[in-house]
């Protein structure tokens, strides 16, 4: 369910101000690996960045959430 995309470096997201978002993994589909179940753009962010798991794409991925 998840695509793979290693980096070598984290990557932060930041806001146009250059606040920090809160740092999760996205969990994509097979079919489009730009956008995670959550809706949230994942164009070009690696995968496996060693955050937690964002608890709307896990909803979503066990059927919580339509």
């Amino acid at each position: 369910m998840e695509s793979h995309r290693p980096s070598p470096h984290p990557v932060r997201h930041r806001s146009g101000d250059g606040a920090t978002f809160e740092e999760c993994e996205h969990i994509v589909r097979d079919d489009d690996p730009n956008t995670g179940l959550c809706g949230v753009d994942q164009t070009g962010v690696p995968w496996n960045q060693g955050f937690r798991v964002c608890q709307a794409c896990a909803a979503v991925a066990e059927g919580r959430m339509n």
